[in-house]
């Protein structure tokens, strides 16, 4: 009996030793008791060791921490800088040290941004002694969530840099988006055919004139109907073709480096007329993933008509622009896949994460500021944020293509989600593949806003 009684007795302690441990699992684990490992802190402290720590995100500090940036680039001539927001202080400030090491030591001197084609030239003029006011080019020429102190900062040093006689080779800037066009891009395109081809002159201002060169495409196109969408379309790809159609007579008449200037800037009008053809509603992701496709193939024109000989190219965009590996959801192809394929190992896309903070945002309808919270989950989970932000480092770089096999490399293949937000504060989860997505990664631990000018 007394046997008998002992047995479930003995089930009994068992049971609640069994249970302890499994409770165990939900509560915190006493230091030096790790009873079921965690991989993200493996791969958190490999990071920790592999990571280059950054001293500061500041503009016009020393670049001592910079230096292993020359064998990270090594061979490679076009570098990608992206960004998680638009509108975070010290992302913006990091990537301009960048740009100026990549410029100084490095021989960058082509600097492509996310802008618009036409009035890039703008900030161009004022880089290069132009005699504008720095107030009137950002205005004139740029987003208004790019309207900023950090933005103000970079303009004005690219200005210094190619005033000095010393540095014969001067930094070029230019814009690779046909998100808009100005009148001025028309002008361009008819002045050039009123010179060359007088006859045809009355017959292309005819076909640009209904193109609207509005400050809001989008609401202007969505207020037309398909026929008219696909006119508009039609008639800027006639002009295109003219331009085609006569290149040697009117490089007979003008030279090879004016009509190629000429036709590219048709073409980005072109590209225009084709983007708003869309439906905004139905139709975004197909105009986003084509608007990729023609920042591709601008920035394969400037690689092969102004950044000269020896193209040394900075491509200053989204990170999911810039990336190669772009979200699952996304049924086409990034700018940096269009880079990688036509470039190969020459493309560096370098992104950047943040972990926790704010930045500051514009809203395109209503044109007000504001700001918004970056949102990382403070417990483990797939996102890169979180993972990237277990060390303690306020910044840091880190090279992907270094990757271990095991536990580290599987959570670099991922899929896992990597954040995005838009410039008015709307949070996007992309699915993706780090190591695959950029060849190296920048982590920002605190993101405070940038400071917006209010220049209108």
């Amino acid at each position: 009996m007394q046997r008998t009684m002992r047995q479930p007795h003995r089930f009994y302690l068992i049971s609640i030793c069994l249970l302890a441990l499994t409770l165990a699992g939900c509560m915190q684990i006493p230091s030096g008791l790790n009873l079921f490992p965690d991989p993200s802190k493996t791969v958190a402290n490999w990071i920790q060791k592999n990571a280059i720590p950054l001293q500061t995100t500041d503009q016009g500090t020393p670049d001592t921490d910079l230096a292993p940036l020359q064998q990270i680039v090594g061979n490679a001539n076009i570098v990608g800088l992206g960004e998680e927001t638009d509108g975070t202080h010290e992302v913006i400030d990091l990537k301009a040290r960048l740009a100026e090491y990549l410029i100084t030591k490095l021989g960058f001197t082509t600097f492509v941004m996310e802008n618009n084609w036409g009035i890039s030239q703008i900030v161009n003029n004022y880089i290069n002694g132009g005699s504008e006011n720095i107030n009137e080019v950002m205005s004139d020429s740029l987003s208004t969530a790019w309207q900023t102190q950090e933005y103000r900062t970079l303009l004005e040093w690219m200005r210094a840099y190619n005033a000095n006689p010393t540095h014969q080779t001067k930094i070029q800037f230019l814009g690779m988006n046909s998100n808009t066009i100005s009148q001025n891009d028309l002008n361009t395109v008819e002045s050039y055919i009123k010179k060359v081809d007088p006859q045809q002159a009355a017959y292309v201002q005819q076909l640009y004139v209904p193109i609207t060169t509005s400050s809001n495409p989008i609401s202007f196109y969505d207020s037309l109907n398909a026929t008219t969408k696909q006119q508009y379309e039609d008639q800027a790809q006639q002009v295109y073709t003219l331009l085609q159609k006569n290149q040697k007579a009117y490089i007979s008449h003008s030279s090879s480096q004016a009509f190629a200037l000429v036709l590219q800037t048709a073409r980005v009008i072109v590209q225009f007329a084709t983007l708003y053809n869309y439906n905004t509603t139905n139709e975004y992701d197909t105009r986003s993933i084509q608007r990729d496709s023609f920042m591709a193939e601008n920035v394969e024109w400037i690689h092969d008509h102004i950044a000269g000989n020896n193209p040394k190219m900075i491509i200053w965009a989204h990170d999911e622009n810039i990336a190669n590996d772009p979200s699952s959801e996304q049924k086409g192809k990034s700018l940096g896949n269009y880079l990688t394929a036509q470039y190969k190992n020459s493309y560096l896309p370098i992104g950047t994460t943040l972990y926790q903070g704010s930045f500051s945002t514009y809203s395109n309808d209503s044109g007000t500021t504001g700001t918004a919270q970056i949102i990382t989950p403070l417990s483990p989970s797939p996102t890169y944020n979180y993972t990237l932000g277990q060390t303690d480092l306020p910044q840091y770089m880190l090279d992907l293509r270094k990757i271990p096999a095991g536990s580290v490399q599987t959570w670099a293949s991922g899929p896992a989600t990597l954040n995005s937000y838009g410039p008015g504060g709307a949070q996007a989860a992309i699915q993706c593949r780090l190591n695959t997505m950029f060849a190296v990664i920048i982590n920002i631990q605190n993101s405070t806003p940038a400071y917006i000018l209010h220049l209108s």
